[in-house]
């Protein structure tokens, strides 16, 4: 059998062999394809296309896996439902693997608790040894490696830019001192935030009014390397942020509103790189929802009289396990609140997830596998939806434009920043846009 595979072959079922566990062998032998994932799926419910059910895109592996490595499967592959590894297995790979959002909906509903996005995992990483994987997502990865190795090359550049930020931030604060301080050693907090003022500065105006110890990190929180399904790459994309808060010295380390950056951070990076790291990792949401409750920051819930509804991210809320703390926040700064309905760990995905948003290709599968998501938006009659991650902001605007919902798509703390009272000269943070 192994001289008659070709070189390419041997690579991808080395990839296999080199994932098999008991995890794998669990999940690829205990699904009874009931077809509960199907309903679960807002992918399927969307197109209704069978190789969109969560169970078919892992029955690829399932039946790879059978040919090579399954004693039947060798000797009566027709009998025993295996298949050849080719390069029509190779594109249906592709496609199950990476227009899969990654939402693990049909993990929740599944009687057997199977992971379908780890065994996507799985078919992510022999796509990445056959070199065959979304060309922006492998981009962006890239990008942020080259940073991390260059990162001198644009520190000056960065903090010229910080700067340009402080005399808004001294304006909407009303503190003269008020600042952004960028790898201050000794600081309690590094906070690490996407690329753009919109994810800097409404930070920034908490942290100040609540006096926190903080510094900004030089780097992005956004990982791509995830997306792709590279796992060497995403542990050296976050190691850039684990180096830098050791040499800081710090106690926390705080992601900005991004699903997908809290869960790698928080639940994935210490399995990568086999460290326990000196410092705790929380999302945004933890240290804002405890400035609230204990009287550091003042709101006024008037400032925002319109409804408003959340949406639970999928890697922030199902996978990353944060849901009570961005509603405590919704909830201090707004009259109107509204659950979707369902929410928390059964929300529906927005479908922008999974590296979706990145690939321009897939605007139109999005914008038709987003309508369950646009009903519930629809049947909250909320004008404000509020959600903590870029890529499913991306989405619900595209959503509000396909569908006519006449929302208003804002991240909480931009919320918050409105809803902010400032003491010290009565002066006002106004809302930001």
């Amino acid at each position: 059998m192994k001289g008659e595979l070709k070189e390419w072959q041997e690579k991808l079922l080395g990839v296999m062999k080199g994932r098999r566990n008991r995890q794998l062998l669990y999940y690829l032998e205990l699904c009874t394809r009931c077809g509960l994932c199907k309903d679960a799926c807002h992918i399927y419910r969307a197109t209704g296309r069978v190789e969109f059910v969560p169970s078919h895109r892992a029955e690829i592996l399932r039946r790879l896996y059978r040919r090579y490595f399954s004693p039947l499967g060798r000797l009566i592959p027709s009998l025993y439902e295996a298949r050849e590894l080719d390069e029509r297995a190779l594109e249906d790979l592709y496609e199950a693997a990476y227009t899969c959002t990654g939402c693990r909906r049909c993990m929740v509903y599944c009687p057997f608790g199977i992971d379908i996005t780890w065994l996507l995992g799985v078919e992510k990483a022999m796509l990445v040894a056959a070199g065959k994987v979304p060309e922006e997502l492998a981009m962006l990865t890239d990008a942020a490696i080259e940073k991390g190795n260059s990162i001198d090359l644009y520190r000056d550049l960065l903090q010229e830019q910080i700067k340009g930020l402080e005399p808004e931030l001294r304006e909407r604060t009303g503190m003269p001192g008020a600042s952004i301080p960028i790898g201050r050693k000794g600081a309690r907090v590094l906070y690490v935030a996407l690329a753009g003022a919109h994810s800097i500065l409404p930070a920034a105006i908490i942290f100040n009014l609540a006096g926190e110890d903080w510094t900004l990190s030089m780097f992005e929180s956004s990982n791509y390397g995830y997306f792709l399904g590279d796992t060497e790459k995403a542990a050296r994309v976050a190691e850039r942020i684990v180096s830098e808060a050791k040499a800081l010295g710090v106690e926390e380390v705080v992601i900005t509103e991004c699903g997908h950056a809290y869960r790698v951070m928080k639940h994935l990076d210490e399995v990568w790189s086999k460290q326990k790291f000196p410092f705790r990792v929380s999302s945004i949401f933890e240290p804002f929802a405890r400035y609230l409750k204990e009287g550091r920051i003042k709101v006024d819930p008037d400032r925002i009289a319109e409804r408003v509804t959340y949406h639970d991210p999928c890697q922030l809320g199902r996978n990353g396990g944060i849901f009570e703390e961005p509603r405590a926040i919704i909830r201090a700064i707004a009259r109107d609140f509204r659950e979707m309905n369902p929410n928390r760990e059964k929300n529906w995905c927005c479908g922008g997830g999974g590296g979706l948003v990145a690939q321009p290709d897939l605007e139109e599968f999005r914008a038709v596998t987003g309508r369950l998501k646009a009903e519930q938006i629809a049947a909250t009659g909320a004008k404000i939806v509020a959600t903590p991650c870029e890529n499913c902001r991306l989405q619900l605007d595209l959503l509000n434009q396909r569908y006519h919902l006449g929302i208003q798509v804002s991240a909480v703390t931009d919320l918050l920043v409105q809803a902010a009272v400032v003491e010290k000269g009565q002066k006002k943070a106004a809302a930001l846009g």
